[in-house]
């Protein structure tokens, strides 16, 4: 690939993926510099790869979530340094607690970044999401509320989850 060719890469999937991956990050960190800064980290090492990325989103999305959780980690090992250095014992209960910590971040980190991948949908699609998981609707109610026939109403709901999943499959929440 010449290098105009990864330019132009770059240059297109910074235009798709910035202001998504900008509220991903900061659904993490919950600091917009920090986020911003994370962001453009994660396209710096996109355009420093020297082999080709078969796919640019869920790369970009795994490194950016990498770099986040490295941000918290790096924190929050900041703040309990003291407290390890004093009393030896403390260090196996601390990474208990971290290890707890990073299991319930990449927990939340998951439903967050659901959600987020839902707010992309098209209105119809995630006013079909909302109806179904978070209002509790039946195909029939949905059907009556969104003038699409209950066969219809489980079809997109079938390819809407399978979409999503095969997303966050590939960005390496799911195994």
């Amino acid at each position: 690939m010449s290098q105009r060719d990864k330019e132009l890469l770059l240059s297109e999937w910074f235009e798709k993926l910035e202001k998504p991956l900008m509220i991903y990050a900061f659904q993490i960190v919950h600091d917009r510099t920090e986020a911003q800064d994370l962001v453009q980290d994660a396209f710096l090492r996109f355009s420093r790869q020297e082999v080709e990325i078969l796919e640019p989103k869920a790369w970009l999305y795994k490194t950016l979530r990498n770099l986040c959780i490295s941000f918290l980690r790096k924190n929050n090992r900041l703040q309990r340094a003291t407290d390890e250095d004093q009393l030896d014992f403390l260090d196996s209960m601390n990474k208990t607690v971290e290890s707890n910590l990073v299991s319930n971040l990449e927990k939340n980190e998951a439903i967050d970044r659901v959600k987020h991948g839902i707010s992309l949908l098209p209105d119809e699609l995630s006013e079909i999401i909302k109806l179904k998981f978070e209002k509790q609707k039946s195909y029939e109610e949905i059907s009556k509320a969104t003038g699409l026939s209950p066969s219809n109403v489980g079809y997109k709901l079938h390819h809407i989850i399978k979409d999503l999943a095969q997303e966050l499959k590939q960005e390496g929440f799911f195994k």
